[in-house]
């Protein structure tokens, strides 16, 4: 079976962001274009922090056991 790949838009702010390092925030919910909801470990989104929070589309790669195993900001 083939990795399966899944589109989302997320929008987080400064401060949630700073909730996330600090471990308050622990799982994030996002609803991909095709409108699954998909919970995931927040800190996945760290690496994308900026100043202004984290925001953008995003591609996520799953393998078979929908284990992930890639996350990217595509714009």
């Amino acid at each position: 079976m083939a990795n399966r790949f899944i589109n989302f838009s997320v929008r987080i702010s400064p401060e949630e962001v700073l909730a996330i390092y600090q471990g308050a925030i622990q799982k994030v919910i996002v609803i991909s274009d095709t409108g699954l909801k998909i919970e995931m470990k927040a800190s996945h989104f760290r690496q994308f922090t900026t100043s202004s929070g984290i925001s953008g589309r995003f591609q996520m790669e799953l393998d078979e056991r929908n284990k992930l195993v890639s996350l990217r900001r595509i714009s």
